[in-house]
């Protein structure tokens, strides 16, 4: 940085060449000026032993040169100076010991410049004092000539630090020169004269030049400090900002997944029993509605799923082109009825990598080619580089403006989606995929073009072709979906106990399950759950409880308690609408079954009878 161009001027309100208030200003102004004068306190009493040897030196060569009582009063008296100087150093920082005295100097430059100055007036004698009229020689005009220019220049690195100290020290130093050398005459005194009015003009110039110096460099110092706090001030309120939103997206997200929970089970219900009506197509359509809703919620939740730290991959050796042959099966049916070719080009190669969280990921940029392209296809490749593969989703489509490319993986951004259509997802798609790429150890891009389509990729470590191995991989349906029977039964109905405070999951809960179970009771307190278990001696087979409730307990501590009642580790589902991170961490670590709401009613019931049937494995 150029000190020339940081300079601030308080002058005219500028501080590191921008343009600030007066009162900002002023206030720079103060901390360089405090700074300057903390500066000079803390350089002064170093600065006392360095004049003491200065002054003992100088009186004993004209002492033993001369033999004069003058020198030896002058060195005398200097030296007491000097000590008085000291003991004046001392008594002020007795007044403000430290860490005072260093972080916050007294006001007032008197306090150093009066000692000075009365220490100075002895030095415009000493040209005098030491060198008396009649005595002079060219030697002795010689040493005193270099002697006092070594002073000066000694005092300069001092007297640079404070302006005003500048001529206290040059003056009386100048003067004493000039005027002995004056009262002596003649050729050799006028040219003493002359050199030494020439030499203190130039130390004191020089010693104003280096406080200019000494200031701005300060006065940069300053400039940075305050930027950095002020950059320090407002990284803390965009953490405590980001905290704030974070808190309320898990405050809104379980205030709104607690209706919507609600919601899909009465939809699911009243579908269930409206099968033979004429209403029964308005049911399906509510249904419809309702899991839209969840979906989009559901999508808000795999992020904090993943920034919480509990998807973890699992990598395995997989082949491409299963993985191909999976998204073909996916999507071909979609791609005809849109009129659109799905082609795939894969080589013989493998890969070390989580194969649910990968095709997820190419799931999506496939989803995407299939919503925005309009007429041609979509080519799906493999291809080697270098020690990685890049497995890529290209498309003829309507393609992405540059101004948008940097923004694509960003949370909740959308291309040319202005009215927040819903049906065209929340912009959290892209998100996702960026952390499970992120995830895998690997690296996602994009290229793109308007009217001519783009390409989505994802490159990942590569791995030697090994021995066919089946591939396992997970439906390519949220997790949240049912492929399966969902209204199987265990061979005997179970019992089921509820704990949750909202009246309204707890009503929706008991209508979707009552038909599968022998007996279901809701409670909304956990001393009314606790109740319930002790009247029960038959006991019962599974509860499910909220994570939230309205006692001080959470729900992980109040199904501790159900099962020291029941006296057995009675099957738990823990259900949540919470997206913190730290709750969702919570949960997990618990080691209960969890499920975040909105709920699909059929995971709900098929989970409820694996976990009864997963117990009753245990225990036979």
């Amino acid at each position: 940085m150029s000190t020339q161009g940081s300079t601030s001027s308080v002058a005219d309100g500028t501080i590191a060449g921008t343009d600030a208030p007066p009162g900002i200003a002023d206030s720079h102004a103060q901390l360089v000026r405090e700074r300057l004068l903390r500066r000079m306190f803390v350089m002064g009493p170093p600065t006392v032993l360095t004049a003491l040897a200065a002054a003992i030196a100088m009186a004993a060569v004209f002492f033993w040169m001369t033999r004069g009582i003058g020198a030896l009063t002058w060195g005398i008296a200097t030296c007491a100076l000097l000590g008085l100087r000291l003991l004046f150093m001392r008594w002020n920082a007795r007044l403000y010991p430290e860490p005072e005295f260093t972080l916050r100097q007294p006001d007032g430059a008197w306090r150093f410049m009066l000692p000075l100055g009365t220490y100075m007036a002895m030095w415009t004698l000493a040209p005098w004092a030491l060198m008396p009229p009649g005595t002079e020689s060219p030697s002795r005009i010689l040493i005193l000539l270099l002697g006092m220019f070594a002073v000066l220049m000694g005092s300069v690195p001092v007297i640079a630090t404070w302006r005003a100290m500048v001529p206290v020290v040059t003056v009386p130093l100048t003067l004493g020169v000039v005027t002995r050398f004056a009262w002596m005459g003649g050729t050799d005194g006028w040219f003493a004269c002359v050199v030494g009015l020439l030499f203190g003009g130039s130390m004191a110039r020089y010693a104003l030049s280096q406080h200019q110096l000494i200031r701005r460099s300060l006065s940069d110092q300053i400039d940075k400090e305050l930027l950095s706090e002020q950059l320090m001030r407002q990284s803390f309120e965009l953490q405590r900002l980001n905290r704030e939103r974070s808190r309320f997206f898990a405050s809104a997200s379980h205030d709104l997944r607690q209706p919507v929970h609600a919601l899909a089970l009465f939809s699911r219900s009243l579908e269930r029993d409206l099968a033979e009506h004429p209403l029964a197509p308005v049911a399906g359509r509510v249904v419809q509605a309702t899991d839209a809703v969840s979906g989009l919620l559901n999508a808000m939740l795999d992020i904090s799923k993943i920034d919480a730290g509990t998807v973890v991959p699992r990598p395995t050796e997989i082949a491409v082109d299963p993985l191909f042959l999976r998204l073909a099966q996916l999507f071909e049916p979609r791609a005809q009825q849109a009129g659109l070719s799905l082609r795939f080009h894969t080589a013989p190669e493998w890969l070390q990598t989580d194969p649910d969280l990968l095709l997820r990921v190419l799931t999506n940029f496939v989803d995407n080619a299939l919503k925005y392209t309009r007429s041609g296809g979509i080519l799906v490749s493999a291809r080697p580089r270098g020690d990685r593969l890049r497995l890529a989703v290209w498309d003829t489509g309507l393609g992405i403006a540059p101004e948008h490319l940097p923004h694509v993986f960003d949370e909740f951004y959308q291309v040319d989606n202005p009215q927040r259509d819903v049906a065209r997802g929340l912009g959290i798609g892209l998100a996702i995929v960026k952390r499970l790429v992120d995830l895998l150890s690997g690296e996602i891009g994009v290229r793109s073009q308007q009217d001519r389509g783009s390409v989505f990729w994802v490159d990942l470590p590569r791995r030697p072709p090994a021995a066919p191995a089946p591939l396992a991989l997970a439906p390519a349906a949220a997790p949240d979906t049912a492929s399966a029977d969902t209204t199987e039964t265990p061979l005997v109905p179970p019992r089921v106990l509820l704990l949750d405070d909202e009246q309204p999951v707890g009503e929706a809960v008991r209508m979707w399950l009552a038909p599968y179970c022998e007996r279901i009771e809701i409670t909304s307190r956990l001393a009314d759950a606790c109740a319930q278990v002790r009247a029960t001696p038959e006991g019962f087979d599974a509860f499910i409880v909220d994570f939230r409730l309205a006692d001080p307990q959470d729900g992980i501590q109040a199904t501790a308690e159900l099962r020291q009642l029941a006296g057995r580790r009675v099957p738990t589902i823990l259900v949540t609408g919470d997206t913190d991170p730290e709750r969702v961490r919570a949960a997990y670590a618990s080691g209960l079954v969890v499920m975040f709401k909105p709920v699909q009613p059929e995971v709900l019931l098929r989970t409820l009878h694996q976990i009864i049937r997963s117990e009753a494995r245990e225990r036979a």
